[in-house]
This record gives C-alpha cells, sequence and structure tokens, in this order.
C-alpha cells in the first residue's frame, strides 16, 4: 500500500528556475526522498510539472508517453542559438507580413517532421547535442516525426511596415505529441514565412489528463507574459509554494487516471492479491474481465501495479512498492 506522502503532485515551475531545482519544495513539503517529473521544462520557461513520488515514480514513462500542450509566446525579426531568450541572437529578418502568419501555421497540423533544437537533451552520437554544442563541436540533430494534434493563435502584436501590416509577435496554444519541441515550431514557422523567430515565454498548460490550473503554485504564475520574472543572480527569489499547499495537491493513482494515461484499469480477485504482491505468474481468472493491452491492476485498497498482454499472456509490469 501506497504511503501517506506517496502519489502525484501536479507543480506549476516558474521561469528562470530548472526543472530539478523546483523539485526540492515538493521534496521538502512531503518530507520524501524519491521523485520523478514526466519531463523537463527550459530554464526559461515555465508551467506545469507533473512529479510522482515514492513507488508512484514506476508510473514517469506512462505518463512521458501523454499528449501536451502549451503557450508560445513567438517573437518575429529575430532567431537565437538556443532559440530561446536566454540565447545569442545569430539570425535576422524583416518581420513577416500578418496575413501570411496567418495562412502558415495551419501548414504545421498533422505528423510533421521536425529536427530538435542543437540546444537540447537529444543524444547525437551517445551525448547530449547541447553538451556538444557548448564544447564547440559542430553538431546536426536529425529529424524525427512528431504530431501537431492543433494550433490556435490567441494574439498577433502587429506593427505597420512601410504600408504593409506586419507580426512583430504572436501567442499560440499548440496541442502536440511528445518529442516535440516548440522552440523548433517557432524557428520553422518564421522560417516559412521568410522571417526569423525565437521563443520568448513557454508555459505548459497540460500533459495527458493533468492540466495547469490544478497544480500547486499555479496563482503565482499570474498572467502569461513574455517578461521572465526571475532570473539567477538577479536577487529574486522565485515564489516559494507552501507546503501545505502541496500536501493538499497529492492524489492517488486512480482508475481514471490509468484510463486517460492509457493504462485500462482491471480489479483483481481478492484472493488473489497477495499472489500478485508476491510477483506469482498472473492468470486472466484473476481479474474482473478480460485483460488484452497494457492495464492498471486495482483491489478495493488502492493501485497495486501494471500488467501487459505478451504473446497474448499477462506479464507484470510491476508491483507497486511504496518505496521511499
Amino acid at each position: 500500500m501506497p504511503k501517506h506522502n506517496e502519489g502525484i503532485v501536479l507543480l506549476a515551475k516558474q521561469p528562470g528556475i530548472t526543472s530539478f531545482s523546483s523539485l526540492w519544495q515538493i521534496k521538502n513539503g512531503l518530507d520524501i526522498k524519491k521523485t520523478g517529473h514526466t519531463g523537463t521544462l527550459d530554464t526559461f520557461a515555465e508551467g506545469l510539472l507533473v512529479v510522482l513520488t515514492g513507488g508512484y515514480t514506476r508510473l514517469v514513462p506512462y505518463i512521458l508517453d501523454c499528449d501536451k500542450e502549451y503557450l508560445a509566446w513567438i517573437q518575429f525579426g529575430s532567431e537565437t542559438d538556443t532559440l530561446d531568450p536566454d540565447g545569442e541572437i545569430c539570425e535576422t529578418a524583416p518581420l513577416p507580413p500578418v496575413a501570411r502568419v496567418l495562412e502558415s501555421v495551419r501548414n504545421f497540423i498533422g505528423e510533421i517532421e521536425q529536427v530538435p533544437p542543437v540546444y537540447s537533451a537529444v543524444h547525437v552520437g551517445g551525448r547530449r547535442a547541447s553538451d556538444r554544442v557548448r564544447s564547440g563541436e559542430a553538431v546536426t540533430v536529425p529529424p524525427r516525426k512528431v504530431t501537431i494534434h492543433d494550433i490556435e493563435i490567441l494574439s498577433v502584436e502587429e506593427t505597420d511596415v512601410r504600408g504593409v501590416n506586419c507580426a512583430s509577435s504572436c501567442v499560440l496554444r499548440v496541442s502536440c505529441s511528445k518529442g516535440t519541441y516548440i522552440r523548433s515550431l517557432a524557428r520553422d514557422l518564421a522560417v516559412m514565412v521568410q522571417s526569423r523567430a525565437h521563443l520568448r515565454a513557454l508555459r505548459r498548460t497540460k500533459i495527458g489528463p493533468f492540466p495547469l490550473e490544478h497544480a500547486a503554485g499555479f496563482s503565482a504564475l499570474g498572467k502569461f507574459s513574455p517578461e521572465i520574472k526571475f532570473r539567477y543572480g538577479s536577487g529574486e527569489r522565485p515564489t516559494r509554494v507552501e507546503f501545505q499547499e502541496i500536501r493538499d495537491k497529492l492524489m492517488p493513482f486512480t482508475p481514471e487516471i490509468a484510463d486517460a494515461i492509457g493504462l485500462s484499469p482491471v480489479f483483481i480477485d481478492p484472493s488473489r492479491m497477495k499472489d500478485f504482491s508476491r510477483g506469482i505468474h498472473p492468470a486472466r481468472d484473476w481479474f474482473d474481465r478480460e485483460v488484452s493491452s497494457k492495464h492498471a491492476v486495482f483491489s478495493d485498497t488502492g493501485f497495486m501495479g501494471a500488467l501487459e498482454v505478451i504473446d497474448d499472456k499477462p506479464r507484470y509490469g510491476f508491483v507497486f512498492g511504496g518505496q521511499n
């Protein structure tokens, strides 16, 4: 059975700090050492981290596969080497006509080939691309397929350039698959409209079934803005999420959440609970319905583990432990 400090916590990461350093609030608030998050955010970015604690960290791979949603503030006219506000300007170009931006953005919906930024955690030749670039190497990151489910233009900042109505920036809402780089999307959109661009701000608003507005610390983010509210060495400190809020936000893994992340929930016969916990090879008749794919196993007392059907035989994904 899970301990009182094990579960899922939604945390609103602030801009200007790393995802890793954000986790100290969870560790201290819940007095737990073992945590795992389901996808980092760049230092400049803000928004949702789904944090798993204790034995629930075994669920990280399943939530990593979930779709994500972002708000992206794109600044046209200049591209930085990192494609974000922390980089150095490496390319400039005229601002694009607003009409061209409105026409082009829909071209990215669907399965596309995308080249991740060179400043990223993508591995090239066994090392992170960003580490290779920082050590002075020339790096070519291969393209990969990602899926953009939807893009909505929320606003466009317009400016007149010699009588042409041009876009100096725009804000997009993007729904996409795992592995999608919004920095690359900003770069590629700008190239398509014969300009250059970088992200000035990024906010992750959803991961799978988990929304940002339910996260601890959400109220501290305020209105989405291109202004970075905190940087290292600024003398300021990010707003600390109150430990009680973190404890209040701790949630168990339920059949509803399991179903939403692609783990079809099944309930085990009470007489087989000890056998399941001990890792004895499971049989189909242990469960309340036919098992056929990936499943989350529950008892009357809660989550017990994951099950997969491989070669028509049920096999353990993992048995829930409850270890710090």
